[in-house]
């Protein structure tokens, strides 16, 4: 008996091929055992496969180096990259229990062999989406529990990208691979022999393995996608958590949210809605709560439509300074996204109907129109049910719905309470302050004020239709807008409004948002998203105008400085129907609209004809105010429009910055004033290089400019001191 015992000991510490548990000649394949193997520090468990198993498996790859068989080790099983030094943690085993093992199956007449095929522990080198069902099922047999997941989900997703792989870009291909292969790899410890995971057990893994595998471990990871890829990766893999991990639903898709790319809510329509907060119990609504009663308000699933909800949206659109701030959100928004199923939950089959698994969904299960035309639902269903649209007990929680933001191709539409229709924006800031919202169209509230050769200080409202009745739809009419840290009582206004009746026989209306504008210094940005806010309710009011007063023919010249320039742009993106004659941007604000695209600021888009005068243009963050980049069919760039002779160098050079309303205000006295020359490039408008200033001018600068065909830029000179115009 001594004799057997040490033989058995020796065989096991030094893995003696006499023991004939995995004999390189005669194997036998599926043996398994405790081994210490001579490249790794410790013990580990080992099966023993056969050479020609591993090189079919593996693309060769792996062999067993001139043997017919050999040990794969676990820690090379689980981690293929891991060929020698430490063990891995879930790979240890105890030679002196195991030798307990052995005594007790001999005694029973049975063999240390693993109770699935030997190749289920060959590494993964592609995606075997079949190992689910042939490998982990057959060893857990957890499908006809509570925690099913092998087929129902993991298997399930597998073969889902597999069934899109050509659909992917190169980049989203090579994820599918490497985070399919991650997971299958993370997994196959749950095979091993000490390994005593419950169906409960296996679920948590599968788990901390997708969502790692997903995130970190695949390359290139998900946060390094492209848009599209982000996207159908996002929508299948949301089924998958909320389906298969629904208690850690809300942690694993908050880990995707923050890698999404700013571009990628290009593929889907974006819902952010204002909850009013009761002032004295400031109560939050239950985001989810909220988002599955919209859900279930417009049959979402039944047309093929699938959601999500951002839970963290509201902490991250809060900061100390927020708190601090006197004119702090009374509102709490929550963002819904929505998008086309990817994928969908379905029975799996008759006979147990409780047991569901996920397929891809077929383009034709999707109501595309529904999807484009959901906006236009959300917006009736506001009206129709007095803004209290998701049956929620509004008078308990102490707050009502008062309005929505949906954002649909990058577009973003917000209802408000007492507005006939919804405020478009497009403007989303991205700072160390993100999330940054608009103030309500109450806390801006910005005043239209008419001024005629007869008359004076006309307050207009688009809902009052009475206080439009000074306005002639006969005359040309100028809506003059001013920018940050301005109201519609500067001087410049009223000059530029004076020089303008002088000239013609108007309707001038100036907008005075000065309480969206003035701001403080390091709220700019909140600024800046106002003016989303107050472009659309402009459009609101020349509907009015249009509606009451027949000025659809009227000549409308919308002239706005700094911030003001893109309260026009959003004023014209927002009344595309008539679009308005012409839009003069002087100085366009730079910061944070430099990065945004088109549809975030002015461009040529929102008007049928649009100027820039460029003064203070250029790329740092807030040294320079203005945008130097062209932006309309015209671009002027006075003295190479970044400085202004006359005005001293500082960080905020106001000084230039304000030169743009000077020059147009100058312009107005004389269609002879500011003669420009074309220039070839940007780069030649900054430096005036090569361009002939005494000879003929190509156009004028400011108010009578000519719109000639195509997109133009031009360069002129100006005085320091007024008058600017040079001869």
């Amino acid at each position: 008996m001594v004799v057997f015992v040490s033989i058995v000991l020796f065989c096991t510490y030094v893995k003696l091929i006499l023991c004939d548990l995995c004999d390189p000649n005669h194997g036998s394949e599926g043996a398994y055992d405790c081994v210490h193997m001579p490249k790794y520090n410790g013990y580990q468990w080992a099966v023993c496969l056969s050479s020609h198993s591993l090189k079919t498996h593996t693309s060769g790859y792996m062999d067993c180096h001139g043997s017919a068989f050999c040990w794969l080790p676990c820690t090379q099983s689980v981690n293929p990259n891991i060929e020698q030094g430490h063990v891995a943690h879930e790979c240890i085993c105890d030679p002196t229990e195991n030798e307990r093992r052995k005594r007790s199956l001999l005694a029973e007449g049975r063999k240390m062999e693993v109770t699935v095929s030997p190749v289920c522990y060959i590494p993964a080198m592609e995606s075997n989406c079949q190992w689910y069902s042939s490998c982990l099922e057959s060893h857990s047999a957890c499908e006809e529990s509570d925690f099913h997941y092998a087929i129902s989900y993991g298997k399930a997703i597998c073969s889902i990208f597999l069934e899109s792989f050509n659909s992917f870009s190169e980049d989203g291909k090579s994820w599918i691979m490497s985070s399919q292969k991650c997971i299958e790899d993370r997994l196959r410890s749950i095979l091993m022999p000490n390994d005593t995971s419950d169906c409960k057990n296996v679920h948590n893994r599968a788990y901390k393995a997708h969502t790692d595998c997903y995130l970190r471990q695949s390359n290139p990871g998900f946060c390094n996608l492209q848009h599209v890829d982000q996207m159908k990766i996002y929508w299948s893999i949301k089924q998958v958590y909320q389906n298969a991990f629904s208690e850690y639903f809300d942690k694993g898709m908050a880990e995707f949210r923050t890698c999404l790319r700013n571009d990628v809510y290009m593929e889907q329509i974006e819902y952010v809605f204002y909850i009013e907060k009761n002032i004295n119990k400031l109560y939050e609504v239950d985001e989810k709560d909220f988002a599955m009663a919209l859900a279930e308000k417009f049959a979402f699933s039944s047309h093929g439509v699938d959601w999500d909800v951002d839970l963290n949206m509201y902490n991250r659109s809060r900061s100390k300074r927020d708190t601090d701030f006197s004119r702090s959100k009374m509102y709490q928004p929550i963002r819904v996204l929505v998008s086309r199923k990817q994928v969908d939950l379905v029975d799996r089959s008759r006979r147990s109907p409780n047991q569901n698994h996920l397929r891809k969904t077929d383009e034709s299960e999707y109501d595309k129109e529904f999807l484009e035309n959901l906006d236009k639902n959300i917006i009736n269903g506001l009206k129709e049910e007095n803004f209290q649209v998701l049956d929620i007990d509004v008078k308990k929680r102490k707050k009502r719905t008062i309005g929505a933001l949906l954002v649909t191709a990058g577009v973003v539409f917000s209802c408000f309470l007492g507005l006939p229709t919804c405020i478009s924006s497009v403007l989303v800031i991205h700072t160390y302050r993100q999330g940054v919202l608009p103030d309500t169209p109450k806390d801006i509230d910005p005043k239209f004020i008419l001024h005629t050769k007869i008359t004076s200080n006309i307050y207009l409202s688009f809902s009052n239709a009475s206080s439009l009745s000074h306005f002639s739809p006969t005359k040309p009419t100028y809506i003059i807008v001013h920018g940050y840290r301005n109201s519609g009582d500067e001087d410049w206004i009223k000059n530029m409004t004076s020089r303008l009746l002088d000239k013609k026989d108007a309707n001038v209306i100036v907008v005075d948002w000065e309480k969206g504008a003035n701001q403080w210094w390091y709220h700019y940005e909140q600024a800046a998203v106002n003016t989303e806010v107050v472009g659309t309710i402009l459009a609101l009011l020349v509907e009015s105008l249009e509606h009451h007063r027949g000025a659809s023919k009227t000549h409308i010249h919308i002239i706005g400085h700094s911030l003001g320039a893109h309260v026009a742009g959003f004023a014209g993106s927002a009344h595309k129907e008539t679009r308005y004659q012409r839009i003069t941007g002087m100085d366009p604000a730079g910061p944070f609209f430099r990065d945004k695209n088109a549809n975030a600021r002015l461009d040529e888009t929102d008007a049928h004809f649009v100027d820039v005068i460029h003064t203070n243009g250029g790329y740092r963050s807030y040294s320079d105010l203005g945008y130097l980049d062209p932006m309309g069919h015209l671009d002027f760039y006075p003295n190479g429009g970044e400085h202004q002779p006359g005005c001293y160098r500082k960080s905020l050079n106001t000084c230039s910055h304000s030169r743009a309303h000077q020059f147009f205000t100058e312009s107005i006295l004389s269609d002879q004033k500011f003669k420009a020359w074309e220039c070839g490039s940007l780069d030649q408008c900054k430096s005036g290089d090569g361009i002939n200033t005494t000879g003929r001018s190509d156009n004028r600068m400011g108010f009578y400019t000519e719109n000639v065909e195509g997109n133009k830029m031009y360069y002129l000179k100006t005085n320091k001191t007024s008058p600017y115009s040079t001869p």
